[in-house]
């Protein structure tokens, strides 16, 4: 095995978009220092190991750092969204709940208007949670955690002693804050301390 091919193997430790663009260059800046140096010399071949050594490890933690960012960029997108997402199902729950109460006018029906009230109520508390959720900050999110705990148990109260709530209101006041609730707090690769101050 000739020593060009003993250092294109050693260049496989390298991330393969950095071999792509850089191997052909290195391996023949390498044939010229091999015919420069005394290449039967073992401190040649330990300098050129500890040379792609630690120049490798340099290049794959810039890797793993730049997937970091995306990884973070990413969640931070599809926090928005959700949080959007959440304060528009909330004025959405808001809404009904207010023509839920216009039809009742006439009927002064006690437990029914209770769940209507209660149900406008969990409808402001998505859309503070989905507003505080956008933010993004510490403060935010132990905000929108608040406003989503409280929002889950109106909805569990309402749907125990009102059983008329549909399929729908069921999974936008139960599955949305616990899908929210479990986003909030999934375990993140940024440092929450990186993050601004409210």
């Amino acid at each position: 095995m000739t020593a060009e091919r003993v250092y294109r193997l050693l260049l496989r430790v390298y991330p393969r978009d950095f071999r792509s663009e850089y191997g052909r260059e290195m391996t023949l800046i390498f044939r010229d220092e091999y015919r420069m140096c005394d290449t039967a010399a073992l401190t040649f071949w330990v300098s050129m190991v500890w040379d792609v050594a630690h120049s490798a490890m340099s290049m794959w933690a810039d890797v793993w750092i730049a997937r970091g960012k995306n990884y973070t960029r990413t969640v931070e997108v599809v926090m928005k969204f959700a949080g959007i997402l959440a304060a528009s199902l909330g004025v959405f729950g808001v809404l009904n709940a207010v023509a839920e109460g216009v039809a009742m006018r006439g009927t002064l029906e006690r437990p029914p208007l209770l769940g209507v009230v209660l149900g406008g109520a969990a409808g402001v508390l998505l859309i503070a949670a989905g507003a505080a959720v956008v933010r993004s900050t510490r403060s935010a999110r132990n905000t929108a955690t608040i406003a989503l705990v409280t929002s889950l148990l109106i909805v569990m109260i309402v749907r125990l002693t009102h059983p008329w709530m549909s399929e729908l209101s069921e999974l936008i006041g139960i599955g949305l804050p616990i899908a929210l609730l479990a986003a909030l707090h999934w375990p993140r690769r940024r440092d929450d301390s990186s993050a601004s101050p409210a």
